[in-house]
């Protein structure tokens, strides 16, 4: 879309646009929602570097909004979102629709 509201139609790119940390934090309790996910798998389906993705999943388990569960295989751990991370999550999607979604 254009400022005037007309269609103009865009190249499509394989690069992704910079995302803000609030942002991948959703996009990682969202899918750690559904169902319980390994680091590897969050790391493909997020797109970002392993150091970067590591240090996400450390915030998000020291705030208590992920839970890290023991997985029967290969010593992996599989993450998912707790109570409070899903209720955060749900505020998190209230601002933004509030202030920052156009009518």
């Amino acid at each position: 879309m254009t400022l005037n509201g007309s269609y103009a139609p865009q190249r499509m790119e394989r690069k992704r646009l910079r995302r803000s940390r609030f942002e991948i934090w959703a996009e990682i309790l969202e899918t750690c929602a559904r169902s319980a996910r390994t680091q590897s798998w969050l790391l493909r389906r997020i797109g970002l570097k392993t150091s970067a993705i590591k240090e996400a999943l450390d915030f998000l388990v020291t705030a208590g909004l992920i839970e890290q569960l023991p997985s029967s295989d290969r010593d992996l751990g599989e993450f998912q979102t707790t109570a409070k991370g899903e209720e955060a999550l749900t505020q998190y999607y209230q601002l933004v629709t509030k202030f920052f979604v156009q009518e």
